[in-house]
């Protein structure tokens, strides 16, 4: 008689019950000795701490669907908190992957990419950056805006190529992702412009690629939420994900695979009927649909005349620009008022030009390599993280985000690490005994 299976192996079930005993005792104990903000944001670092320690896929949409969640609960929309909740999320989670592997040994290792070297060589410009900056006497904590701008794009780089080693970690931090991602898309269907539909946006295409090779139950379930996401992405009124979202699903149509492209062709007719009847039988939908309208005319305020201002330092240093942290002092902007420029203008590449120059394009090679790599991949997900890459690669030119382009770290990771899934040979089959 055969045994009855376990639901988890022992060693799993005490790790579990293990974990979840010390974030309540630790919680506990921390709420008690901080109080107010200060004991709720140390709980969530405990918290964090722990889980990462034990399951390290969960770093990157902890840090990215997470700090938004913790922002909205926080009631506090200061550009310095939002900066500081999403870094100390993933510092925490850095701390979590050190501790693994001095006290626990595991072996967990990067994987390798295309982009490593580019990455790496953008990495190693930034702090002789910082230090051009400070030389040139620019504010100390300019210096350090325009540092954490730059940086989050090889630190997403590197953390998700170090958390992510293979399909089944990416399966498992794109559920943790999806959760949240549709929870914040169903909670803010009538509560617009919490989070622009960025989050929404960055998981079409794949979601897309999902739906078109899947069958049955799987499909609709996949087809709702889709729905969801897209009519949350249309609705959050911001033109740079509108554009973002639609260059990656040109770019998918294009090079994806047949699949793909009947899917997407399905689902942008189903949605051009479905919106517009979803809209006209839901009041909160009608409000969104209303401030999308308006963003449609509204102009671009003052970040054309910001752009204008980084335009002018970069034409007087070319090469290697103000330095990090530069700052132009109080100029007039038409329709806006007198007031300081820099070193974040609202538009990404001039944002590179103004502080680093001609040298600063270096942050395009190892985004341009992921791309050609990627596309050239016979892995329709690897073609929609590199769809995705190209469409932000668009979008940054008409986005200042506070808390930095991460996602042109992300997705170029992504993208090289599943399309190294698809290049890589299957396993031998093992023979079997004779």
């Amino acid at each position: 008689m055969k045994p009855y299976p376990r639901v988890l192996p022992a060693g799993a079930a005490a790790g579990a019950f293990g974990v979840a005993g010390a974030i309540g005792a630790a919680g506990a104990a921390t709420k008690e000795l901080l109080p107010g903000r200060l004991g709720i944001l140390g709980v969530g670092a405990e918290v964090c701490f722990l889980a990462f320690s034990r399951w390290p896929y969960a770093i990157l949409p902890a840090g990215i669907v997470g700090g938004t969640v913790a922002v909205g609960a926080l009631g506090d929309t200061r550009v310095s908190l939002v900066v500081a909740v999403h870094a100390g999320i993933l510092a925490i989670g850095c701390l979590a992957l050190l501790a693994r592997r001095t006290l626990l040994r595991t072996d967990d290792r990067p994987t390798r990419t295309a982009a490593d070297v580019p990455m790496l060589a953008v990495a190693g410009l930034l702090p002789l950056a910082a230090a051009h900056g400070l030389a040139r006497g620019n504010p100390s904590h300019e210096v350090m805006v325009a540092t954490y701008e730059f940086a989050v794009i090889p630190g997403y780089f590197f953390l998700t190529t170090y958390t992510l080693p293979n399909r089944l970690a990416m399966k498992k931090a794109a559920v943790c992702y999806l959760v949240g991602a549709a929870a914040l898309a169903a909670a803010e269907l009538t509560m617009p412009t919490r989070h622009g539909g960025l989050l929404s946006a960055l998981a079409l295409p794949p979601l897309l690629v999902a739906a078109s090779h899947a069958r049955g139950w799987k499909r609709a379930g996949l087809a709702v939420l889709i729905a969801l996401l897209g009519v949350d992405a249309v609705m959050a009124g911001y033109r740079a994900v509108w554009l973002a979202t639609g260059l990656a699903l040109l770019v998918l149509l294009v090079k994806g695979s047949w699949q793909v492209r009947r899917g997407i062709l399905t689902a942008a007719m189903a949605g051009a009927v479905l919106v517009p009847l979803a809209v006209a039988v839901s009041p909160g939908l009608q409000a969104r649909a209303s401030l999308a309208v308006d963003q449609v005319h509204q102009s671009a305020g003052h970040r054309l005349p910001e752009a204008a201002v980084g335009m002018d330092v970069f034409m007087a240093q070319p090469l290697i620009g103000g330095g990090l942290g530069h700052v132009t002092p109080p100029v007039y902007l038409p329709d806006y008022t007198v007031t300081t420029v820099g070193p974040v203008y609202h538009v990404f590449y001039v944002m590179v030009l103004a502080n680093l120059g001609l040298v600063g394009l270096l942050v395009l090679w190892p985004l341009l390599r992921a791309i050609r790599t990627s596309l050239a991949a016979p892995d329709d997900y690897a073609v929609a993280f590199a769809a995705l890459t190209c469409g932000f690669l668009a979008a940054v030119a008409f986005a200042g985000p506070t808390d930095g382009h991460w996602e042109l770290g992300l997705l170029p990771a992504v993208a090289l690490l599943t399309s190294q899934t698809a290049l890589r040979p299957p396993a031998p089959a093992r023979e079997k005994p004779s």
